[in-house]
């Protein structure tokens, strides 16, 4: 990604930030063009497999977006299970073993486990789809602790993810958090480009030895 795109993307993500107590209209553009912005960076590289899953899991993160931003709870859920499940599927085609980083694994399984065994009582009729989700983004994040990848950045995007997804879940269904839309959009923000970094710099570094899929 070129220095430019990095400046204009955290740019993009501080004026949200910013504006989020201050402007009405609009402000679901604005929230979304940081993902456009690693969505355009990541168009920009060579044909790829994996760069095509990249972008389906970039494309779906902004719808999920929107759809959140005009309160489209279910829907919203709907469209990051799916970026979810392909920014899995990236993972588990550098898959490393299940012994691999294998502590860590087990305080990610002991955190899901917790924050499941908390929301179930508050979940009501979103019991079913909540939980699917956080199924499939602590599927995600061992698929990318037990993956080949390194911990810089795109394993440590997927646990910034999964801190985002825990301060929307405990804020919606457990207590208010102060200050809950920095904290969510900041870590969410963060782990999007950890997670584009990441894969763009692990793609760079097939290409001398071997074609990309």
């Amino acid at each position: 990604m070129s220095k430019n795109m990095r400046l204009a993307f955290m740019s993009f993500s501080l004026a949200y930030l910013v504006s989020v107590n201050f402007v009405e209209n609009f402000l679901w553009l604005l929230k979304v063009i940081p993902i456009l912005l690693l969505a355009i960076a990541v168009s920009r590289t060579a044909p790829s497999q994996s760069r095509s899953v990249l972008l389906f899991a970039l494309i779906f993160s902004g719808c999920g977006d929107l759809l959140l931003a005009v309160d489209e709870f279910i829907y919203g859920v709907a469209a990051f299970l799916v970026a979810q499940l392909s920014y899995g599927f990236l993972f588990s085609r550098t898959w490393n073993g299940i012994t691999n980083r294998w502590p860590l694994s087990v305080v990610m399984v002991v955190y899901m486990v917790f924050m499941i065994w908390l929301l179930m009582p508050q979940l009501g009729e979103l019991l079913l789809p909540v939980i699917v989700y956080l199924l499939a983004i602590a599927t995600m994040g061992l698929l990318a602790i037990q993956s080949k990848l390194p911990m810089q950045w795109a394993v440590l995007g997927a646990v910034v993810f999964i801190i985002s997804d825990s301060f929307i879940a405990v804020n919606k269904f457990i207590f208010a958090v102060p200050f809950e839309t920095f904290w969510i959009m900041s870590t969410y923000y963060a782990a999007q480009f950890m997670l584009v970094v990441g894969f763009l710099a692990h793609q760079k570094s097939l290409m001398p030895s071997q074609s990309v899929e």
